[in-house]
């Protein structure tokens, strides 16, 4: 008597479901880090988007004359002891982007001013973020000391 052993031929439902498994790890975790890249890139959008408005901006300001700067610290007071914050526009930027702008006397001189220019946004996981710059309007120009 001969005995026959039947091989079995295909993929038990285990085999199936263990591959399922693996192949799911790997599905989440490649979405988990095309958020993550998604979310970094859009940030660093948004934070080129501030630093090209902020330097828009800085040239506008140092194109000014004397009187004008005068006027704009005027007004600058004006807002503060009102209690709100001076704001510069741009018609190209993202609309999550805000603007303020403080201007302030340096070193007590009346002929000196230093203007602070920033523009801040919250990203979607509600971080805030901010991006600054600082420049120096003399009455003399860009060359006095």
């Amino acid at each position: 008597m001969i005995l026959h052993s039947k091989w079995r031929v295909g993929v038990t439902l285990i085999e199936v479901m263990v591959g399922m498994v693996i192949i799911s790890l790997v599905f989440l975790s490649t979405m988990a880090t095309l958020s993550i890249g998604f979310r970094a890139s859009e940030n660093a959008r948004l934070n080129a988007d501030a630093q090209f408005w902020l330097e828009s901006e800085l040239e506008s300001i140092r194109s000014l004359d004397w009187s004008e700067i005068e006027a704009l610290q005027s007004k600058y007071d004006l807002y503060k002891e009102e209690g709100k914050a001076l704001s510069f526009t741009n018609s190209g930027t993202d609309p999550r982007l805000t603007s303020s702008l403080a201007i302030a006397d340096r070193n007590g001189r009346s002929d000196q001013v230093e203007i602070t220019l920033s523009v801040a946004w919250t990203d979607k996981k509600g971080k805030t973020h901010d991006a600054n710059m600082v420049t120096l309007v003399t009455q003399s120009g860009v060359s006095a000391s």
